[in-house]
């Protein structure tokens, strides 16, 4: 009469249900750990173009590289669906694409404080040849 009340239990009283869906439970959640990176793909992707943009090819060449590089690689490992190398190589590629970044920013301030203080400098002179000299004359004194 148990037997009918209760279906799922075998010989020994053990409930088969249990470790079916405990079973279940871990193959989803293992299933859901591994997610595309998708989102670090996208960062580091904006983050090269952010260091192009801030002209990282001329002023930080290698950095760059790298960075893109990376990126090509991290593209390639979530094709590949090898999830936790297209993470790493994302991260990566996002850390060299903004030191590319500050490096080319760095140097575009660097030269542009240069060519201020040249202007300065110009500037300076042309109003000192421009600047009428003070005369000096002689006033007789008279006691």
């Amino acid at each position: 009469m148990t037997d009918k009340v209760r279906p799922y239990k075998r010989e020994f009283g053990v409930d088969y249900r249990v470790p079916l869906i405990w079973s279940a439970a871990v193959a989803v959640a293992g299933c859901a750990g591994a997610t595309p990176p998708v989102d670090a793909v996208s960062t580091a992707e904006v983050a090269v173009n952010r260091a192009i943009d801030a002209r990282a090819a001329q002023h930080a060449p290698l950095e760059l590289r790298l960075a893109q590089e990376k990126l090509e690689h991290a593209k390639s490992s979530l094709n590949e669906e090898d999830y936790e190398a297209a993470r790493r190589q994302a991260e990566q590629a996002r850390a060299d694409a903004r030191l590319a970044e500050a490096k080319a920013r760095s140097q575009s301030a660097s030269q542009h404080g240069e060519e201020v203080e040249q202007t300065i400098e110009t500037l300076e002179r042309e109003s000192d040849r421009n600047t009428p000299k003070p005369t000096t004359t002689t006033v007789p004194v008279i006691n």
